[in-house]
């Protein structure tokens, strides 16, 4: 009778995987518009982090998002924090579907979904867990802009973006440009054999705000966010699947 060899990596897996939904049990996430209030307090970046980490929450943030936090008074270590803790639970969402674990319905374990488009005008800003609905072509839990990767023939990098703008390419033509391309040297994993604790953000928060506040305009911030996360989604996939491939036992 053939029997499955005990696999270290998916017993650690399955003790991480509870230790997380007992840790969710009464988990409620910190509101967005009180990391932007204490920032305008003057609170210093390094306590806004260790209370985001204290609170266990993550946001789902669109590119758009950190040039709106930045001009609110978000310091650049808050929006990096962001930016890499939404990357870490991106790893691990994808690791969870790769291996076939899931985190359940436990909504707010999940990134938290904001829409900050109030947020200078004064208005209220909105935060919602995403859905956790299974969906077979993505983990369970992205937010609702998500889009999954495609294989692309062309790159293109962040200072392409910067010069079709200066060369006054429209919204929609540079909108066209990042989602027909993949981007380049933006998805620090370091390959698919490598072992670490957590992926690096190769896009990081406040070059996102960088490019805002340099006038690129919003829909193509928000799209070169999306098809980072894709890409990084399907790097992370691929290495998943390539380390829990192993021989059975007979």
């Amino acid at each position: 009778m053939r029997t499955r060899a005990w696999n270290p990596y998916r017993a650690t897996l399955a003790l991480g995987l509870a230790a997380w939904l007992g840790a969710c049990a009464t988990h409620t996430p910190m509101p967005i518009d009180e990391v932007v209030q204490r920032s305008r307090q003057g609170q210093p970046a390094d306590q806004i982090v260790g209370e985001l980490r204290g609170a266990r929450t993550t946001f789902a943030l669109r590119g758009s998002d950190f040039g709106r936090l930045a001009e609110a008074g978000v310091a650049e270590a808050v929006l990096d924090h962001l930016q890499q803790t939404f990357v870490n639970d991106v790893d691990l969402l994808t690791r969870y579907w790769a291996t076939g674990e899931s985190l359940g319905g436990c909504r707010s374990c999940y990134p938290q979904q904001v829409d900050l488009s109030g947020l200078a005008s004064g208005g209220s800003v909105q935060q919602s867990p995403p859905s956790t609905y299974y969906a077979f072509s993505q983990p369970a839990g992205m937010p609702d802009w998500f889009r999954p990767y495609s294989a692309k023939s062309r790159t293109i990098s962040l200072d392409d973006v910067r010069r079709m703008a200066q060369q006054g390419t429209s919204t929609e033509e540079m909108v066209r440009a990042v989602r027909s391309a993949r981007l380049d040297r933006t998805i620090g994993v370091g390959g698919l054999g490598t072992v670490r604790t957590h992926p690096v953000a190769g896009l990081s928060g406040s070059e996102l705000a960088r490019l805002r506040a340099e006038g690129i305009p919003d829909p193509v911030v928000d799209e070169i966010q999306i098809a980072f996360v894709g890409q990084f989604v399907e790097v992370q996939r691929l290495r998943y699947q390539n380390l829990g491939k192993g021989p059975s036992l007979t």
